[in-house]
């Protein structure tokens, strides 16, 4: 199979190479960033070797990841080219976290999740020093926007990895779990348990043994359907980017104190732009650390701070 999306790969703070399936759509990408281009099925070895020479970062937008991630974190490995990803599937990053050894050993940073969780792991880290020993984490994210094409076939996975959690230190996956109430602001709204990472991605940076994980969607008044809100020709409908996304991050400490931080976003994919951009930056800058890491392991609860229009609130018990 070749790439649904194009990949990015970056030497010294330009772009340098796209990749992708539809070479007359490269074509026209590659010539608007000036830039070179190459076509290959992701099991291509030569292609792979070829597109990486001499880069320093690839950024991986192919979703679903399920069907790019593993060979081409092997590929960066193998070429030792630093990796980062935008994915939302919490079984790639479970697979990044077996990818540790060999990352290391060829001094390259395996970076899954480097969209949703620049906001979502850091604001976990900011919530978590304001209690001494924190135990247990209770995450909510509610998402204001559409869905692009890779999204929904990425959705397949997440709903497939099942309801996962971390319990005393280690993942369990539960058969069901009930609905929990969540207040962004306007009062407790219910949001259904989803295995959005955190349980891998948070207990990197953190090491919290309990964590849960909840999601709602925002809808529009008008649209009762989810899978009919999705992004044409890359702009969202007024309604729904008037709107904003939220993070509300609840960590207890051992002493029983239990504390709440909220982030605020705007809706759609533009926070995953922004961020995915912040952290290969940050990268072909030298900053990073070989092995696995997340966000927040990484570049802390300040990466909070270079998002763009992220606010961050601690709120009142």
């Amino acid at each position: 199979m070749a790439f649904s999306y194009p990949l990015l790969f970056f030497k010294k703070f330009v772009y340098r190479t796209t990749v992708g399936r539809s070479k007359d759509k490269l074509a026209v990408l590659a010539g608007e960033l000036n830039v070179s281009y190459h076509v290959f099925p992701v099991n291509d070895h030569g292609g792979w070797g070829a597109a990486l020479a001499g880069k320093t970062a690839l950024l991986n937008i192919a979703g679903p990841f399920s069907e790019t991630a593993e060979l081409a974190m092997e590929a960066c490995i193998t070429f030792n080219v630093h990796y980062i990803d935008i994915t939302a599937e919490v079984d790639i990053y479970r697979l990044a976290e077996t990818k540790d050894e060999k990352a290391k050993v060829a001094d390259i940073m395996i970076l899954s999740g480097a969209g949703l969780f620049a906001t979502y792991d850091p604001l976990v880290m900011h919530t978590a020093k304001r209690v001494n020993e924190p135990v247990k984490l209770r995450v909510a994210f509610k998402y204001s926007g559409g869905f692009t094409p890779g999204s929904i076939a990425s959705s397949a996975n997440i709903i497939n990895a099942g309801y996962l959690v971390r319990k005393d230190g280690k993942i369990e996956k539960l058969i069901e779990a009930p609905s929990a109430a969540f207040d962004f602001g306007d009062g407790p709204e219910d949001c259904f348990p989803t295995p959005l990472g955190g349980v891998v991605l948070c207990y990197r940076s953190t090491g919290i043994p309990n964590i849960e994980e909840y999601f709602q969607m925002a809808l529009p008044a008008n649209t009762p359907d989810p899978e009919t809100v999705k992004i044409q020709n890359g702009e969202l409908s007024a309604d729904i980017a008037e709107r904003v996304s939220m993070i509300v991050a609840e960590i207890t400490g051992a002493d029983g104190k239990m504390v709440r931080s909220l982030a605020k976003m705007p809706s759609g994919y533009m926070p995953t732009v922004t961020s995915a951009i912040e952290v290969a930056s940050r990268v072909l800058k030298g900053g990073y650390k070989a092995g696995f890491q997340s966000p927040g392991s990484v570049y802390g609860q300040d990466l909070l701070s270079s998002l763009t229009d992220v606010e961050v609130i601690d709120l009142e018990q």
